[in-house]
């Protein structure tokens, strides 16, 4: 993302205050902390988020959410009337929708962890392509059960959405030998990529998708894009991946689809967070769950703390002198 942005009523020469909201503030304040010009105080939870609006009236909010902090809770802050700009570590913002853009600028951590989504969506691949589920179960059992598996080899997978983790995972599919197709609005062509497409071709590549995986953002034209239907066109065997937002897939229709010849399923992502503990996703021997972690790799605060340090200072490099 260019940092080339600007802020309407922030005047980056003069001290301001800014509010993390953050379940855990220390981590992140080494960074914050040595930001000229910014006076910080931290929220870990929703009601400390309100007394903090009230009490600093931040024109600067810098918000790291996820299931034990989530979206709701922060959505006060882009709200607030002091607010000018709010920065979101991570790149999904479907839980802010509705705030008043001419009032507030939005920056994003979009691509910060593309490369580490993709080592994930990638290792999801190679555990259930080559059946290694199957013998984590037998090993568990101590039975000794040789398994063969299919080659990904001359296969080909289809990526929705070929944005910055779309790209980084075909690089990454690549040596595999698969044949890499690409989803995207524009439809143009992308050298990392054999072909690329518009999204109104999605119907017909379906049938040749060995591999489907989602990256695209949750908005009305992607809410349940991957539907019974959509599924039902799906070769048998193939292997879904979504590690975009739970509701671009159509939960309720993946089980009847798994039981009639999807091969299998890897789900970073749901459309109730934390997942019930009633779904049957949990127990389906061919799901394959992680807990919306997909691109988490170990620092990965401080990488979004890092590319708010420097968007602030693309700002007041440019102030009037």
């Amino acid at each position: 993302m260019s940092a080339n942005f600007h802020v309407p009523g922030l005047d980056a020469s003069e001290p301001q205050p800014a509010l993390l909201l953050h379940s855990d503030p220390s981590e992140l304040m080494v960074v914050l902390e040595a930001c000229p010009g910014l006076r910080w105080r931290a929220a870990s939870s929703g009601p400390e988020v309100l007394a903090a609006l009230e009490a600093h009236r931040p024109t600067v909010v810098f918000s790291l959410k996820h299931s034990g902090f989530p979206g709701d809770e922060h959505r006060p802050a882009i709200m607030a009337p002091s607010v000018r700009w709010f920065h979101v570590g991570g790149s999904g913002v479907d839980h802010l929708a509705g705030y008043d853009w001419s009032r507030v600028t939005m920056t994003t951590c979009a691509g910060v962890l593309a490369p580490f989504l993709a080592e994930r969506a990638a290792a999801a691949l190679l555990y259930l392509s080559t059946r290694l589920d199957e013998t984590v179960r037998s090993t568990a059992e101590r039975r000794w059960e040789p398994t063969r598996f299919a080659s990904l080899q001359g296969k080909t997978a289809v990526i929705v959405g070929a944005g910055a983790a779309g790209t980084e995972l075909a690089l990454r599919l690549r040596p595999f030998g698969l044949r890499l197709v690409g989803v995207r609005a524009s439809g143009e062509p992308h050298p990392a990529f054999d072909e690329m497409h518009g999204p109104g071709a999605l119907a017909e590549l379906l049938p040749r998708a060995d591999v489907l995986s989602l990256h695209v953002p949750l908005n009305a034209a992607t809410r349940h894009l991957i539907g019974q239907a959509e599924l039902e066109r799906l070769p048998a065997g193939a292997i879904l991946l979504n590690s975009a937002r739970g509701a671009v897939l159509e939960e309720r229709a993946l089980p009847g689809a798994l039981d009639r010849g999807l091969g299998a399923a890897w789900l970073d992502v749901f459309e109730v967070e934390p997942l019930p503990v009633s779904s049957p996703l949990w127990s389906h021997p061919r799901v394959l769950i992680t807990p919306h972690q997909a691109d988490q790799v170990g620092d990965y605060p401080m990488r979004f703390a890092r590319r708010f340090a420097e968007l602030w200072a693309e700002l007041t490099a440019r102030r009037p002198r």
